[in-house]
């Protein structure tokens, strides 16, 4: 089945809110408890809210490519289904939390068991749901429907089944979600390809041409060709609510049960590269943060990085006329964000963004200008100070930190 407008607005939320304040610009006019930001992205709910006025976005929606996956969707009870988009709307927080991480070979075993069941692997039961703490506490593991936590055992590691469990309950969200707009999706996919029709009239590409261009950078940029991998595709529209990506083409690769996603943005009028970007292991990066006294020194060796990737990954040698790394800082704690960008900005105001985690990982990149990049920086400063107050109780003031004197 075709990932349809819904998905394309709640998949590019990913597990990653850094990535998720992109979007703002485009709608401007606890201790032991480990939160994980789903795809998707995946673009933070209250910014995604105005698409489909849903607020419940902290699952990532994924096309259901496979058909034993889709039939065994197709039978799920009615009833279960909605009771489950009823859940996912009345869900006030932007992400699932889990009551302690999981291990490096629980990991290992969910993408390997991810695998099994697109391929026919179902668990036995269902997940436990729990409306309240009291009863979360009389299972080793269940998920808490009002707070959207998954209770994992605290003394031993995850089996098999309990992790065919989740991997199915998540499924069962995303169908949830697109059986619940099915109407509204059908218009919205009808109307895009009506433009992509104009668009290939008017001498654009072709989808399966954009799936093409993409599979190289794919290639080229993170040396993998898709084997193993779902595959989606699909066209933003001229009114797009992701800023700068309308009228580009979305090809994204999902390891879903490794927790990677790829996703490549691809201009319908001449095939090229407007936009990348890449998913991986949140709680990780969140936890190689630097203080905000060590963050200066950090931003110079990311910034290396992201030299490293535009020349030999992207293959642009031209040069700049200034280079320098952007961060937030939290002055309430004194904390950094999770990414560090790296601006290459030419004479004309033209900007090369590449975006690392601390330790040089490459995030994403993509070209701006200036005045569009700093306008941006604005508002993702006043929307998060906005949520923070609102989640954490009290106030805090974001500064935009930036290094300069950079060489290249």
């Amino acid at each position: 089945m075709r990932v349809t407008e819904l998905k394309e607005a709640v998949q590019r939320i990913k597990f990653d809110t850094d990535k998720q304040e992109r979007m703002i610009l485009a709608i401007q006019g606890k201790k032991g408890r480990s939160y994980r930001f789903t795809k998707t992205l995946r673009i933070a709910a209250s910014l995604v809210v105005c698409i489909l006025a849903l607020g419940i976005l902290s699952v990532p929606v994924r096309a259901l490519v496979n058909s034993l996956v889709q039939e065994r969707m197709e039978a799920v009870p009615a009833e279960e289904i909605e009771k489950i988009g009823e859940q996912l709307q009345s869900q006030r927080t932007e992400a699932d939390g889990v009551t302690r991480e999981y291990t490096e070979e629980e990991r290992a075993r969910r993408e390997k068991l991810y695998a099994q069941y697109l391929d026919g692997l179902f668990p036995e039961g269902e997940l436990i749901q729990v409306d309240s703490e009291d009863e979360a506490a009389e299972h080793e593991f269940c998920f808490l429907t009002t707070t959207s936590v998954y209770y994992l055992p605290t003394d031993r590691t995850l089996t098999d089944e309990e992790i065919l469990e989740q991997i199915d309950f998540e499924r069962k969200r995303d169908y949830a979600l697109q059986e619940q707009h099915a109407e509204e999706i059908a218009e919205r996919e009808a109307a895009k390809k009506e433009q992509i029709k104009k668009v290939i009239a008017s001498g654009g590409v072709t989808e399966e041409q954009a799936v093409e261009i993409a599979a190289r950078y794919l290639e080229q940029i993170f040396d993998l060709n898709g084997d193993g991998m779902e595959l989606n595709h699909y066209y933003e529209n001229p009114n797009s609510d992701v800023s700068g990506l309308a009228n580009t083409y979305c090809v994204n690769w999902s390891n879903v049960g490794g927790r990677k996603y790829y996703y490549f943005y691809i201009d319908a009028a001449d095939g090229t590269l407007r936009s990348v970007s890449y998913s991986g292991d949140i709680e990780e990066s969140i936890a190689i943060k630097p203080s905000a006294a060590d963050a200066v020194g950090k931003a110079k060796q990311a910034t290396e990085a992201a030299q490293n990737f535009l020349k030999e990954k992207m293959k642009i040698l031209e040069s700049f006329e200034e280079v320098k790394s952007c961060y937030r800082v939290y002055t309430d704690d004194d904390s950094v964000g999770r990414l560090v960008d790296t601006l290459f900005i030419k004479a004309d105001g033209t900007v090369h963004v590449v975006e690392c985690r601390w330790d040089g990982q490459i995030s994403g990149y993509y070209v701006t200008t200036k005045e569009v990049y700093e306008e941006t920086q604005r508002a993702i400063v006043k929307s998060l100070e906005k949520q923070y107050a609102r989640e954490k109780g009290r106030e805090t003031q974001i500064e935009v930190m930036v290094v300069v004197g950079l060489t290249e």
